[in-house]
This record gives C-alpha cells, structure tokens and sequence, in this order.
C-alpha cells in the first residue's frame, strides 16, 4: 500500500520543473550562443527535408521554406517535445541577428553563375587556293644505303667470339733430349709424401747444405725434427704448424731421360679438392702408402684416403702408376709385409680401380734408402729385392701422346695475380700451342685477353721453378700465363679455360649425358639426386636429371633402359644439369675435359666420362 500513497502525495508541478531543469542542464554551450556571421560562412547546412536513407543517391531539394518560424512551433513536428528554458526570448533575439548573414550566404549559393560571351567568329564566304610554283627536285640519284655487316649489327660477346677467326701460324715443338712428365704424389695422411719429395730434391743435389741445415735446425726447435724434409715444400706456416700439406706444391728434377713436374697433392680428406686440382694435370702417379702394422690398414679401408686418391687418379685419366712402400725400416724391412701389401693393392687396383700398368718399390723416405740409388752392400733390402730404385723406375715411365694439332685448351688451374687490365694465372696446356701475342678467350665467361708473356715451368730442374720465358709452349707444359685485358673483379676462376674464338672456340654446357661406374656408397643413385661434379680444376653442383640406361661395363650394351634407382658397383648413362655453365668437352675431343667424378658428402660415388654435352 505504501506505493500507493506514494503516488497520491507526488507534486506534478515540481516534477515537471525539475524535468525542465535537467533538460536546461544537459544542453551545451553552443546551443545557447548563436553563431557569429564570419563563421556561419564556412558552416555547410544539410537540407534538414531531405532523405535520410543511404541506399539511393541525397538529390538536394528547393528550399522553398522559410527559416522564420516561432519556437513554440516545432518544423519536424515530432511527438518528444522538450521543454525549452525560462530565457527563450533573449535566445531568439539573438537567432534573429545572426539570420541575414546566413540567408545572404545561400542566395550566393543559389545563385546560376555567369556564362562569358563567345567571340563571333567572322563569316567565311568562299575560299580560293592560290596556284604556288611548283619546286623542280634534283633528278640525280640518291646514294646507295650501305647495308649493315657483322661489325656493326648488335651481337653479344658469345656470338662475337663464335665469329671471330683465329689466325695464327702452325707452330712444331723443338726436338728435346728429355720428355715431360707430370708426377702427382698421392696416398693417405701421414705416409711420407712430402718427406719423399724432399729428401729426393735433396739427394739430387736441388736443395743446398745449407739451407738444408737450416730446415732442419727449424723443425727441431718446433719439436718436430721428423719434418725437415716435408719443409722443403710445406712453406707456410699452417703447414709446418699443422704437419699436414694442404695444396698442390710444386717441384722438378731430372733423371737421365725424364724431366718431371713434381705435383705434390694433400693426403687428408679435407682436402681432396686440391688433390683433385694436381691429379687433373698429371700424366703419372706415385701412390705413397705407410707399409707400419696398422697404418696401411687404416689408410687402405673404407673411408681411408689411399682407395680414394687410387679411384680419383683412374678417373681422371692417369694410367700409369707407382706404389712406394714407405717406412719399410719401421718392419725391419719384412718380405712378407711387402708381398702382404702388394697382393692387396694390386688386386684393388687392377680389377677396381682399372689400373694396367703398376710398379712396386719399397723404400725409407726418411732414412733415404732406395730413391735415388739401390742400398748400400749388406742391407737387409738386398736378401731378397733385386729391383730397381725409386728413381730407376721413374726414368722408365712413358709420357702419353700429346694433341698438339688439336685446338688449343689451357686449363687454369690457379691464379696468382689479378689487376683491371691485367691478369696472372698458373695452367695446364691440354692440346695445341700457346704463343706471345695470341688473341685468346677466357671460358665460359668469353673474355678477350691477349697473352703478354709465357713462362714454362718444365724447362727446369728445382723446387718451384717458373721462369723459363719462351715465346711458344706445346701440349703437356705447365706454364705461368700473363694475359692483358679488362677483367672484372674475380672474373677468372680455377676451372676455367683458355682458347681461341671461331671454329676453335669452346662451346659452355650446362646438361651432360654422362656414362659413369658407381663406386661404393651408402645410397643409391635416384632421378633427383644432388652431388658435386669436378673435373680437371672444376667443381661445381650438380643434379641427376635422368637416368637413361644400366650398361655392360665391358661391352656398353644395354642390360635395362629407363631405371628407377642406380645402386654400387653398375655402370650407367644418366644426364646430369649443372648449376651454371662449365668447360667440358664430349671424350672423344677432349680426354681431360671429359673426365668427370662425383663426389657426395667428401667422398667420390662415381667416375666416368661425358658423352654429350649441350647449352
């Protein structure tokens, strides 16, 4: 009942004056003040009639209303009403000032603006063309248009150079009493390679007592005295420090009817790239192996580098090779060690490697026993070899036929120097002839350069040796190159090949077909496979596009066609695509630049030679 007699005391009058109050209360400033002409200017008024609705295009209306009305009249005529406050006339006053100005302000707006009269434009009554003299043109001919030629249409730098003639006068190699051979020294770590090398310089007479004397005072205050040797061609200091060759050292010396390059190769894994880079230019090898209980073993086994050095120096085209059992004092010079060694190297490296021409020699590096000559009355050695010695057996090696009427093809195997006009590179002549003077073409880049000057470093005997200056070099030379050109920054690279343009130039291939034996390996060859292709200097990534066929090894024919998988031990023809472009040549032109291995995870799965090659 209470909210009953609530209802019947409530005041309607102060209820409704309190109502008008918090509407007073809730409007602003603005609503009171009425707004001064110089800023009602800039205020756009929306048509307060017009539709309100967003679906359809606002069409301004005609304001035919006027803006005078009383405020008790509301325009919009809506049922919400509010009350208005106590001061409405001073509000209206004010309203009223500020009506003109708005008003004045719209009629500018309304009204049409003036049209600018047009110029009249004179009337034309007829029109008469006035007969001109006619110009007599000289009736003498014009001359002939001279048709563009070869040098001035825009070719590329490959097409140039596709066109461009080689001239140059056939040139014959001056008869010697000595031939040339390349000698790579190859074997597992630690077996005395660089110690042999030495101690043969040496011995014939390359490296004088003193200097000798001082090698040896250096390695014993370094508390490796067992070196002194292997100093002679380790150099730097990583190497001594070390104790292991990292790159290709070079040498010579003289037999009676030989004069060798000595190519002195890195025995660890880690560098089996450079070893790769000396075998390239080799004609022969000598395999060094540690015939110490266990040392042979493990440099001999999977993953030891004397089975690999033996697949690579096949693979790239080496022939004939010489096995040294080194540190054969360490066994007390035991006949049966040797025939042990020999009967497993031999089995390896006839059937596997494919190696027909092998000699056996064993010796002390260190000690000196058996290189240059056979060992004094009495030894050991002589109960039961009779052999020749190291030395002996060298001077019996053949140097392989030489392709001197073959186009010339330079392999730069280092560089030594590099300007902007200037360039100084160590290579491998392959086939024809180099002379001064020559314009020649850097592959696969094709950057003109002319050859300022040839040094050969088989013209010698000593311990790097590169200073013979001739005026012509033949197939089968080392030699120190300097070219004279505009190159580029880095331009030139190991793997890259020197020739002369037109018919002789060498044509870049990025796509190979490639028959190839693969070795042992944990997985097999797929369609898809990655590896890294090397081959004379080049290395360079690869994929395994197809795989063609498998072969018989010895017949070439086709046993399957279109395999799924490749596994050890088949010969197979697959295409290979290069990363880039590269120097190689089809083997049947070129035995160096058809050679190719690949090699996965630092170990060689395959060997082989390219069949065809294309852009």
């Amino acid at each position: 009942m209470s909210r009953h007699r609530y209802v019947r005391n409530l005041d309607i009058e102060e209820e409704l004056l309190e109502d008008e109050d918090r509407d007073y209360y809730g409007k602003s400033l603005e609503d009171e003040v009425p707004m001064s002409p110089s800023t009602s200017q800039f205020i756009y008024h929306r048509n307060r009639i017009s539709s309100q609705s967003t679906e359809k295009p606002i069409i301004e209306e005609d304001d035919n209303y006027s803006d005078d009305y009383d405020d008790d009249q509301d325009m919009f005529d809506m049922d919400d009403v509010s009350f208005k406050p106590k001061n409405n006339a001073k509000k209206n006053a004010q309203k009223q000032a500020a009506k003109p100005a708005v008003s004045q302000k719209q009629e500018q707006q309304k009204a049409p603006p003036v049209q600018p009269k047009k110029p009249a434009l004179p009337a034309v009554e007829s029109l008469k063309i006035t007969n001109t003299k006619k110009t007599v043109r000289d009736t003498s001919k014009s001359p002939l248009r001279i048709a563009p030629n070869a040098s001035v249409q825009k070719l590329n730098v490959f097409e140039i150079a596709l066109n461009t003639q080689p001239v140059y006068k056939t040139r014959e190699r001056p008869s010697t009493d000595k031939d040339n051979i390349s000698l790579v020294i190859a074997g597992h770590v630690d077996a005395g390679k660089s110690t042999l090398v030495g101690h043969l310089l040496y011995l014939l007479g390359h490296v004088d007592e003193k200097s000798m004397k001082n090698f040896k005072q250096q390695s014993a205050r370094s508390g490796k005295s067992s070196f002194a040797y292997a100093w002679i061609l380790d150099e730097t200091e990583e190497e001594r420090l070390r104790g292991v060759t990292m790159d290709i050292a070079h040498a010579n010396f003289d037999t009676r009817n030989k004069r060798f390059n000595i190519l002195d190769a890195p025995g660890h894994k880690d560098f089996i790239p450079n070893m790769i880079t000396g075998a390239a230019q080799a004609d022969a090898a000598l395999l060094v192996v540690n015939a110490s209980k266990g040392e042979f073993e493990t440099g001999f086994d999977l993953g030891g580098q004397t089975r690999e050095h033996a697949l690579l120096l096949r693979s790239l085209g080496v022939q004939q090779i010489v096995v040294a059992l080194n540190k054969m004092d360490a066994v007390e010079w035991s006949e049966e060690r040797f025939n042990e060694i020999k009967e497993v190297l031999s089995l390896f490296l006839k059937k596997q490697a494919g190696f027909n021409h092998i000699k056996f020699v064993p010796l002390s590096a260190y000690e000196g026993i058996n290189l240059h000559t056979k060992p004094p009355a009495g030894h050991k050695l002589l109960s039961w070899y009779k052999g020749d010695c190291l030395v002996e057996v060298l001077d019996k090696l053949e140097p392989p036929p030489r392709a001197e009427d073959k186009p010339m093809r330079v392999i730069i195997n280092d560089v030594f120097k590099s300007t902007g006009n200037s360039i100084v590179l160590q290579g491998k002549i392959e086939s024809g002839f180099v002379e001064v003077g020559a314009k020649v073409y850097i592959m696969p880049n094709c950057e003109l350069a002319t050859v300022k000057s040839v040094n050969s470093s088989d013209k010698g005997a000593g311990h790097q040796q590169f200073t013979s200056l001739s005026e012509v070099c033949f197939a089968g030379e080392n030699i120190v190159l300097t070219l004279s050109g505009t190159f580029e920054p880095e331009s030139v690279s190991p793997g890259m090949v020197i020739c002369r343009g037109g018919n002789e130039l060498l044509i870049p291939a990025k796509y190979l077909v490639v028959k190839l034996v693969l070795f042992e390996t944990a997985l097999p060859l797929l369609k898809g496979s990655k590896a890294e292709l090397h081959s004379h200097a080049l290395r360079v990534p690869c994929t395994v596009l197809k795989l063609r066929s498998i072969v018989n090894k010895q017949t070439g024919e086709v046993i399957k066609a279109n395999p799924r998988v490749i596994t050890k031990g088949m010969s197979a023809i697959v295409d290979l695509v290069m990363e880039h472009p590269v120097c190689l040549e089809p083997f049947a032109k070129s035995r160096t630049l058809g050679r190719v291995s690949l090699r996965v995870n630092g170990r060689t799965i395959a060997a082989g030679v390219v069949d065809q090659v294309s852009r």
